[in-house]
């Protein structure tokens, strides 16, 4: 038998009981190290092989990617649904629309969606719709529905127009387009977004990227406005 010091030290020999002239065992320190290390190396091993199965979620290819900042967004975005060809499908935190000012270029944008959808794309919109969790008292229940001129805009227009949950904030501005063009960033559909602040998004042709986002962007919940 043996007992270890406290600090893989030798080991300090003891005779078996009811054992004579038995042989002895040590297990020195040299021999601990060696075990040791033969141990960290599998568990290294088995960590490497992990990570190489391991693939990253956003290493997509991508044929080109444009920033768009400002006052670049509108014309961009304007241009590419009206080039559309299949589909669109756009998921908007925020498209607030005056009544009286048909001619800005946020109306413009739904509009587009409309003539998009009336020249046979496929057209999928979704709005942002919560309850004011941040409230307190009665008003926290109270719902909020940012965009809802543009959604009756559209829904009167025969567009398929869905707003998300209504306790879940869907805060995303994207918009994937023939299933390549991806454009994503940080723009609402407001006067403020379009005309007056520091905005930044990109357009991403990628089929990949594009498929990617469609996949994600199908799983928000989809209601109808009650």
């Amino acid at each position: 038998m043996f007992h270890l010091n406290r600090l893989w030290g030798s080991v300090v020999p003891t005779q078996s009981v009811g054992t004579s002239n038995a042989p002895e065992c040590y297990i020195t320190k040299m021999n601990l190290d060696k075990i040791s290390t033969q141990l960290i190396f599998i568990i290294l091993f088995g960590v490497s092989c992990f990570l190489c199965e391991v693939k990253s979620a956003y290493s997509l290819p991508a044929d080109d990617v444009t920033p768009i900042v400002n006052e670049e967004y509108f014309p961009a975005v304007h241009k590419a649904f009206t080039n559309a060809k299949k589909s669109i499908l756009c998921v908007m935190y925020m498209a607030k629309l005056d009544k009286g000012h048909s001619g800005g270029d946020e109306y413009q944008l739904v509009l587009d969606l409309i003539n998009a959808h009336k020249r046979g794309v496929k057209v999928l919109v979704v709005f942002d719709q919560n309850v004011k969790f941040w409230e307190k008292g009665k008003k926290r229940d109270k719902l909020e529905r940012k965009s809802e001129y543009a959604y009756d805009l559209l829904l009167s227009a025969g567009v398929p127009v869905f707003y998300d949950s209504e306790n879940r904030v869907t805060h995303s501005k994207v918009m994937v387009i023939d299933r390549y063009i991806t454009i994503v960033g940080s723009t609402n559909w407001t006067y403020s977004a379009l005309r007056k602040n520091h905005e930044a998004s990109v357009i991403i042709r990628s089929r990949d990227v594009a498929v990617a986002f469609e996949r994600k962007l199908e799983k928000i919940e989809k209601l109808s406005a009650k």
